[in-house]
């Protein structure tokens, strides 16, 4: 197999990684935090901890294997719409994650080990709020790599 093809299993393959746990998260999040008590404290902890083992290196990997499919193939280039939009949707998710999704998270653990279960939900609700945000932004990112929007 060729270093681009390589690339390109590993790129959709990270990328489907992300999206795929991303929607997965959006459907069991509200069932565990309808069930309440020691089943949201495990969900919170769970997605607190998938953040950094999980999303994080998928995310990284899709980055990185999206660079290197540019740098190995004169197929992609810099200047290509879709090349754009997918390096902006992981710029934009990284910062959502980090400066929205992962505070309300941490906020939504602390309120329901404390036993304030109103800022609990309204936190994770926030938090589930930037989640969805996040999956639109990755429906976006595939829809124009498949299309290959703005390709040169």
């Amino acid at each position: 197999m060729h270093i681009t093809e390589t690339l390109l299993v590993f790129h959709v393959l990270s990328a489907a990684t992300w999206i795929g746990a991303s929607f997965y998260n959006a459907f069991l999040g509200p069932r565990f935090a309808a069930a309440g008590g020691p089943a949201a404290v495990a969900w919170i902890k769970a997605v607190g901890e998938a953040a950094l083992k999980f999303f994080m290196p998928a995310a990284v990997l899709t980055l990185l294997t999206g660079i290197g499919l540019v740098l190995s193939d004169d197929a992609f280039d810099w200047g290509d719409l879709f090349v754009s939009i997918g390096l902006a949707v992981v710029i934009v998710g990284a910062l959502i994650a980090s400066f929205a999704l992962s505070p309300a998270t941490r906020a939504a653990l602390a309120a329901v080990e404390s036993g304030d279960f109103a800022a609990a939900g309204a936190a994770g609700r926030r938090a589930a709020n930037w989640g969805r945000a996040i999956s639109l932004l990755l429906v976006v990112a595939v829809v124009v790599m498949v299309l290959k929007t703005g390709a040169g």
